[in-house]
């Protein structure tokens, strides 16, 4: 079995124009090639394949609803990038 490795998690509450600025930089920077993501003191470079695998789900239970969006791509033969901050510049 292959051993994941957690880089960073970000898990808290925002206002709903906070959460469109993160995926307004998420999606630019994939389109950029590069996502630079901090949260305290973890902080991760990531370098976007060509082709990136895409799912979303939604789910709603209780009055609760969720949306998950997963995105995955193969890391070109090298290993990881090394760690900066979240932005599309």
């Amino acid at each position: 079995m292959e051993r994941s490795d957690i880089d960073l998690i970000h898990d808290a509450m925002h206002e709903p124009a906070q959460v469109a600025r993160y995926l307004r930089a998420l999606a630019d920077g994939l389109e950029a090639g590069l996502l630079r993501l901090r949260s305290g003191e973890r902080e991760v470079e990531l370098h976007p394949a060509k082709l990136c695998t895409f799912e979303l789900r939604t789910t709603t239970e209780r009055q609760r609803v969720k949306v998950q969006v997963q995105l995955g791509w193969r890391e070109a033969p090298g290993g990881r990038g090394s760690a900066l901050e979240i932005s599309s510049k």
